[in-house]
């Protein structure tokens, strides 16, 4: 993290009158960004701090930029001093968490100087930092620029360098933990890749935000054929078969990375594959059009599938989840002239 140290305050242009109170650096590099407890939604959290010794750096986040989502550059952001807001407090004494926190702060230590920033912009960094057989965890990278601070004396000093405030770390099921598993894609309809990443098969794919699910079929498997099922559908095991994944990124998935067999080294990625189940497929036929065409439309359902999150990272080993009842993938359509 960036040191932050506001030189102006080196060269003597501000001092205080306290006692033997002396401003000579603020550094706050080996300090972590705290929070109060008690908050069901993490992502509410507006009100940061970070302490070192007998001083405080406090933030105060315009609400609603905390998000469990890959953000694109640039669109996280706020101003001081409305509706953010950033205090430099002094005290008499080392002040802990539970100065802020208590609901009955306690009388010491004393607040013995506060400085407020008259101007900064603020902007919020979030992507996936991990992802566990449970959850999708973020990391929201808070930064400020063209900071300046007032002192008491009425002087403005400003710091036109970035001041890297910290990271918060927030927690949210991961799709394949919810309580009906990949229920978040169900309103998306699944997108055939042009150019399958593998020989021989086909991968339909649906995209939110950073994470995708793929299905590669065989086209030896004759899945989707031209013909209605009626009430016989066409089943495909998945033992030891990698059929269906789940990808998370570090990164907006764009479209094209669902059709890829590799992401970029700058790109960290985790995934979950299928290693039991069955894929089902029931197929029903239109009526003729003018054309004499049939519309076959392949509804797709994953049944008792288990997913495999293959190691990654600090990972060792393989994990399995909890078998899955049922996984509506959504239709594909194919047509005959």
């Amino acid at each position: 993290m960036k040191k932050i140290v506001f030189l102006i305050f080196l060269i003597g242009c501000f001092s205080c009158d306290d006692g033997d109170l002396q401003i000579e650096q603020v550094n706050f590099d080996t300090s972590k960004i705290e929070t109060c407890p008690g908050l069901a939604d993490p992502t509410q959290t507006t009100f940061f701090f970070k302490i070192e010794e007998d001083e405080a750096l406090l933030l105060n986040l315009a609400g609603g930029l905390i998000n469990n989502a890959t953000s694109e550059p640039g669109t996280l952001t706020s101003t001081i001093p409305e509706p953010s807001n950033l205090l430099y407090r002094f005290f008499s004494g080392n002040v802990t968490s539970a100065y802020f926190c208590d609901a009955i702060p306690s009388l010491e230590p004393r607040v013995v100087k506060e400085n407020l920033a008259t101007a900064g912009n603020i902007g919020i960094d979030t992507k996936v930092d991990t992802l566990t057989a449970e959850t999708k965890d973020y990391r929201h990278t808070i930064y400020i620029t063209d900071l300046s601070l007032k002192n008491d004396q009425g002087e403005q000093l400003t710091d036109l360098s970035t001041l890297v405030y910290g990271d918060f770390i927030t927690k949210s099921q991961n799709s394949a933990k919810l309580e009906v598993p990949f229920s978040n894609y169900s309103d998306i309809v699944p997108t055939l890749c042009t150019t399958a990443p593998v020989d021989g098969t086909i991968r339909l794919y649906k995209v939110i935000n950073d994470e995708f699910i793929t299905l590669d079929v065989a086209t030896a498997d004759s899945l989707f054929v031209n013909a209605a099922t009626d009430t016989i559908p066409r089943i495909l095991d998945l033992k030891e078969k990698e059929i269906f994944k789940y990808m998370v990124l570090d990164a907006i998935a764009a479209t094209d990375m669902a059709c890829a067999a590799t992401y970029g080294a700058d790109i960290k990625s985790w995934r979950f594959v299928s290693t039991s189940g069955n894929l089902k497929i029931e197929t029903v036929a239109s009526i003729p059009d003018a054309n004499g065409s049939i519309t076959y439309t392949h509804s797709i359902i994953l049944e008792n599938m288990v997913l495999t999150s293959k190691a990654n990272g600090t990972a060792t080993n393989d994990v399995n989840l909890a078998e899955m009842p049922v996984v509506e993938f959504g239709t594909y359509t194919t047509v005959q002239e």
